[in-house]
């Protein structure tokens, strides 16, 4: 193992730095604009939502929540909130009523400055066609929720919702980081229209917390969460009683607040069957970092590489596997336009050889708020759909 390990640090410590890029492996991308003008496409999602076999693309846009149905990517409303003075932000799809359909938990009333109020969160019950109108139902209220997942923490075999807001409550500019994060832990009731679902504070130690991600449950039947937020990227591992041990990863890029520690976060693995961490550096930052095991050093803390700055602000990663061989590529969102180099778009990073090669796709196209990846047309290939906030569009980027 420590052999291994000497060789995935020897790749990583040969990560081009600055304006030089390699010429990636990954193949052509070629877009689809696709049929709807979106306010903010605060979320997107793949799922198949008539179950005809097919993933759908399924958005959270400012007022309205609704899916794109493949392969007319014809779009379909299914809650509408046109007089709502804020917005809705975030999205989970589960069936949470166990009906054989899936629902959707939601996180809307976002006021991203107001940390005293508002925060709605909340559920849509899926109808017999799914094309119609849902139903809602409340769950409770949080202060800038922001981020949501479904995983199971305590181990007790069904999924729980997991909500991260944005910011402490009763905090306040500029930084932020006078409170802590709540990071809430819901339990889906027996008759979820009218019970009251159980709650719990999960973690109560880092500061404006942009994402996580839920990890695969490992061969110990355990769920951890991975942790973006000014304290940097950090692992959480829960017991059965949701009893919580950190486990810093890395510490981000610690400036002045508000510009510390790391905003968007996912891991990756290599052939080698190392696993790496892709963030998006400082919060609502303008580098892209890749951590990476270090042997050199006994704490858990990674080897920071910062693989790209030429952008403005990223605002979405994905690490998957695009093409033929056994590592996980990077992908990247970035959010808001400026001159070249640095425009909007999507990012693409091939791992060959020691280096991380960049592929900007159709720069400037989408000022990407998020973006998922999925094979979209069952051809074995990967695709990737980005929403965007300044564009008003979605676009499929389909792996060729």
């Amino acid at each position: 193992m420590l052999a291994r390990l000497n060789v995935v640090a020897i790749l990583f410590s040969a990560i081009v730095l600055g304006n030089h890029f390699p010429t990636p492996a990954v193949g052509q991308w070629v877009p689809q604009v696709l049929p709807v003008e979106l306010q903010v496409g605060y979320a997107v999602r793949t799922l198949d939502m008539n179950g005809d076999g097919k993933l759908d693309i399924l958005v959270t846009d400012s007022k309205r929540f609704l899916w794109l149905e493949n392969p007319t990517w014809q779009s379909h409303v299914i809650h509408a909130t046109p007089q709502a003075k804020n917005d809705n932000v975030c999205m989970a799809p589960y069936d949470i009523d166990q009906d054989g359909k899936v629902d959707l938990a939601i996180g809307h009333d976002w006021q991203p400055n107001n940390t005293k109020s508002g925060g709605d969160i909340g559920w849509l019950k899926s109808p017999a066609d799914p094309r119609q109108p849902w139903t809602y139902f409340k769950i409770a209220e949080e202060p800038t929720t922001h981020r949501m997942n479904w995983g199971d923490l305590n181990q007790d075999g069904r999924l729980e919702l997991i909500v991260l807001p944005l910011k402490g409550r009763n905090t306040v500019a500029p930084g932020f980081d006078q409170a802590p994060v709540r990071l809430l832990h819901f339990e889906i009731p027996v008759n979820p229209e009218t019970d009251p679902w159980p709650m719990k504070v999960i973690d109560e130690s880092k500061h404006v917390s942009h994402n996580f991600e839920i990890l695969e449950t490992n061969a110990e039947g355990r769920t951890d969460i991975l942790s973006a937020s000014f304290e940097g990227a950090v692992r959480i591992q829960f017991t059965k009683d949701l009893q919580k041990t950190d486990f810093p990863q890395g510490a981000g890029h610690q400036g002045v607040a508000p510009a510390r520690g790391s905003s968007e976060i996912r891991r990756g693995v290599l052939q080698s069957n190392e696993s790496f961490i892709a963030t998006i550096e400082p919060w609502h930052g303008d580098q892209v970092v890749v951590y990476s095991k270090d042997p050199s050093k006994s704490q858990s803390l990674m080897r920071r590489s910062v693989i790209d700055s030429e952008l403005k602000w990223g605002h979405a990663v994905a690490c998957a596997n695009l093409d033929s061989d056994s590592d996980d590529e990077i992908v990247i969102g970035v959010r808001d336009d400026a001159n070249a180099p640095h425009r909007c778009g999507i990012r693409v990073y091939d791992f060959q050889a020691g280096n991380w090669g960049r592929t900007l796709v159709e720069p400037g196209q989408v000022a990407v708020e998020d973006m998922v990846v999925a094979d979209l047309d069952e051809d074995g290939r990967k695709d990737i759909i980005a929403v965007g906030r300044a564009t008003h569009n979605a676009v499929i980027y389909w792996n060729r």
